[in-house]
């Protein structure tokens, strides 16, 4: 079962682009301190996350297994998607963490020793991991509602413009699922920031949990 689900998750196509966008995002974004690296980063991981994750359970239709995979229990159908959003958020919380080390290519600068390099890793590894978490639930939620793929990333991407924009860091301000990205360095370890992770690490759970009632409903 998991082994079927490795190969529905991650797909050669999928692991291909990722890669690639990781290796482009890295060459394309300069950065001149080591602070630079983890917001050059996250936001554009929430758009590969959407994208990656948009079909984790519409793939069924499009496979033109549906009938058989709707056969299941909803117990059934629930955990096998459940193992499917694991098996993506781990895949795609390593890759960001590849992403992470790529940039060393540029040879940014330490801006405060304070602020040491190992310690800005392991904050961006915990951000970064919320990222991921966040926006690969929404998007299979998202799009199951929908019952469209392209709808769904549509949308989603939509939203995504509109956080990441200056509109949306002044309205949301540190309720912001970007607040990390938005963050002044000086302001890192007052921690105001992490009030839009923690709200979106919630939302996560929340939509977790509700998967089951969503596959009842439109499964």
């Amino acid at each position: 079962m998991m082994k079927q689900d490795l190969k529905i998750s991650l797909p050669v196509y999928k692991i291909g682009y990722s890669l690639a966008f990781i290796v482009i995002l890295s060459c394309v974004h300069s950065v001149v301190y080591v602070n630079e690296i983890g917001p050059a980063i996250d936001g554009k991981m929430a758009v590969l996350t959407l994208v990656f994750c948009a079909d984790t359970y519409l793939i069924e239709r499009q496979s033109r297994r549906r009938e058989v995979f709707r056969l299941y229990l909803i117990k059934n159908q629930y955990y096998a998607v459940l193992r499917r959003i694991t098996v993506q958020i781990g895949y795609l919380t390593v890759i960001s963490i590849l992403a992470y080390g790529m940039f060393y290519w540029q040879k940014p600068a330490v801006l405060d020793e304070k602020r040491s390099g190992i310690f800005l890793f392991l904050l961006y590894c915990g951000v970064v991991f919320i990222t991921v978490f966040f926006w690969s639930v929404l998007s299979v939620t998202v799009c199951n509602l929908l019952q469209s793929v392209w709808g769904g990333m549509g949308m989603l991407f939509l939203v995504w413009l509109f956080l990441v924009s200056k509109a949306g860091e002044k309205l949301l301000g540190v309720w912001n699922p970007f607040s990390y990205e938005f963050c002044e360095f000086s302001e890192l370890t007052e921690w105001k920031w992490a009030a839009g992770k923690i709200i979106t690490a919630v939302c996560a759970i929340l939509l977790l949990l509700l998967q089951k009632k969503i596959l009842e409903k439109r499964g």
